[in-house]
């Protein structure tokens, strides 16, 4: 290692430090600062008691391969050197270029550095610096190497790379706005995404924020869907319906305007071409009707004037043409108002006076020959009158008697089932109050045992409570069929009440013909005996369901007294 002088073209010659890192000492070394061992400045100077200086590396291997002073060979010992602070304050104090001042030298084939200082301030340092503050001006100088590092970033992914392209401390801010690591925006408004430079023209071809240009030539740009969808309400070139309706016209299919045109054009087409939208007045009713419609509004004009359909020649509108067929057309022909005795002369509104003039006696004989015959009618309405009058006065004792035997039959009957009614709700009161007491019973005993079998009461009460529920059911089945029995009775009294009023009819309208008598009789007959039978069959259709429930119950209540006996006897044991 050996401090190389080196000539620089336009320069002079500078001193380059083999052992040092792109150390260059602007002027020649004083020798006292070189090492007679390395031919380079020394590095931590330490000095033999011989007084010969050396690189404290270089007295480490002199010592190790000869243990002498590798300058006169005087023995020597590691211990023997010692620093040498004012040889490392001379040092310190020589001047040297900054590292940054060199740059690669392209043309050269082993790719060596040459000192620029033709560049220097603009492509390299040219600074000159005591070699002591060497090491501080590079780390702080604007023309330090240094690598670029910005993170590689897209929105939506996990990447790990980085920029590893290096330029001067001075030059990383230019580099890092051009650089495709930068983290860019997305230029589309509304846009969050960021990422890396590289990134941004991929995101922006995707980005549901790009400008979406018109689909209908209009050039407007939308920047997303719902302003796409917003611009297709108000683009002015889209092709629209124009949809005018025409509230005269009821079909579906044809009341609406079916004519299409770009929007801008549609106000116009409204005014000035639109049958649909453009108006007009009747001028009968004043209604407005649009153009397509106002030949068919004409034939259907309440208010328009026409001929009277009778012909007497008079315009009439449609609204009042009823009127004035029923009250005054002078040509419609009338029936005259006798018609009703006879009188079958028709004739116009106009010749109907002339005619009543001209038949006033025919008028009268027709009324006269008219109220002989309701004379002659009434006559034979008193006649028959009188003659059920008189049948009514005939009707014999033994019909009588018959009458009130029928009735006299049914009333007992209808005693006789009011008091098995009255018997059955007698029972049935007597069969749950007896239900009910028992249970109470059953409850009593059982709660007198509780002191001592706890456990086991619980659980009968539980049987009891479940019993007592299919009582219950029971019961209200009971009631439900006894509700349907009362139904039954009160058909019965109904079908009573029937032929009472029959027989009260009978008696109060006796002068039924003498042909109806036998068949009335006979009805009455069947009627008692119909009676007679349903009421015979609904009192033993009670009877026995009064005996099924009772011994139903009986049996329920032996069988829940030996279900409490036999969880008695089993907890007891």
């Amino acid at each position: 290692m050996v401090l190389r002088a080196v000539a620089v073209e336009g320069y002079g010659v500078v001193y380059v430090s083999a052992s040092r890192e792109r150390v260059v000492f602007a002027s020649r070394p004083p020798d006292s600062t070189m090492c007679p061992a390395c031919k380079d400045v020394l590095r931590k100077p330490r000095r033999a008691p011989c007084g010969h200086a050396l690189c404290a590396t270089c007295a480490r291997e002199s010592i190790a391969q000869s243990g002498t002073c590798a300058v006169c060979r005087r023995a020597a010992t590691e211990e023997d050197y010692v620093a040498d602070e004012a040889l490392m304050l001379e040092i310190s104090n020589l001047r040297a270029h900054c590292p940054y001042a060199w740059r690669r030298d392209d043309a050269s084939a082993d790719g060596s550095a040459t000192l620029d200082h033709r560049g220097f301030g603009d492509r390299c340092c040219g600074a000159i610096v005591r070699f002591a503050d060497l090491a501080r001006h590079a780390e702080e100088c604007d023309f330090k190497i240094v690598i670029c590092g910005l993170a590689e970033r897209d929105a939506g992914r996990r990447l790990t790379g980085t920029c590893a392209a290096e330029c001067a401390r001075r030059a990383l801010e230019g580099h890092r706005e051009e650089c495709a690591y930068a983290a860019r925006g997305c230029a589309n408004a509304g846009c969050d995404w960021v990422g890396s430079a590289m990134y941004a023209r991929d995101h922006a071809d995707v980005c549901e924020h790009k400008p979406v240009a018109c689909r209908h030539g209009c050039r407007a740009t939308m920047t997303n869907a719902d302003a796409v969808a917003r611009h297709e309400e108000i683009c002015p070139v889209k092709e629209v319906l124009c949809g005018v309706v025409d509230e005269a016209d009821a079909d579906e299919h044809t009341r609406c305007c079916p004519a299409m045109m770009k929007r801008n054009a549609l106000a116009r087409h409204r005014q000035e071409m639109c049958e649909y939208a453009r108006t007009v007045a009747c001028s009968d009713c004043q209604t407005l009707v649009s153009e397509r419609s106002a030949l068919r509004h004409k034939q259907v004009c309440v208010k328009i004037r026409r001929a009277c359909t009778a012909g007497c020649g008079a315009l009439v509108s449609a609204a009042d043409m009823k009127q004035h067929l029923e009250l005054t057309c002078p040509s419609v022909e009338l029936l005259c108002e006798f018609h009703e005795v006879g009188c079958v002369f028709r004739c116009s509104r106009d010749d109907m006076a002339r005619h009543y003039e001209t038949s006033t006696a025919a008028h009268v004989k027709l009324l006269l020959r008219a109220s002989a015959e309701i004379r002659e009618v009434s006559e034979t309405m008193a006649k028959d009158v009188e003659k059920v009058v008189r049948d009514e006065e005939g009707l014999n004792e033994s019909d009588r008697v018959e009458r009130d035997a029928v009735l006299r039959a049914l009333r007992a009957e209808e005693e006789r089932m009011l008091q098995d009614m009255k018997t059955l709700r007698e029972n049935e009161a007597d069969a749950l109050k007896r239900g009910e007491l028992y249970a109470q019973a059953l409850e009593k005993a059982l709660e007198d045992q509780a002191e001592t079998y706890d456990a086991a009461i619980a659980e009968v009460r539980e049987e009891i409570l479940a019993v007592r529920g299919e009582f219950e059911t029971y019961k209200s089945q009971a009631s439900f069929e006894l509700n349907e029995l009362r139904q039954a009775m009160s058909s019965a009294q109904i079908a009573l009440s029937e032929v009472s009023a029959r027989a009260a009819t009978i008696t109060r309208d006796g002068g039924i013909l003498d042909e109806h008598k036998l068949a009335i009789e006979e009805e009455i007959k069947h009627d008692r005996e119909h009676a007679l039978g349903e009421l015979e069959k609904a009192t033993r259709q009670i009877r026995f369901e009064i005996e099924d429930a009772s011994a139903e119950h009986a049996r329920k209540i032996l069988s829940l007294r030996d279900d409490i006996r036999m969880v008695l006897n089993s907890r007891i044991r």
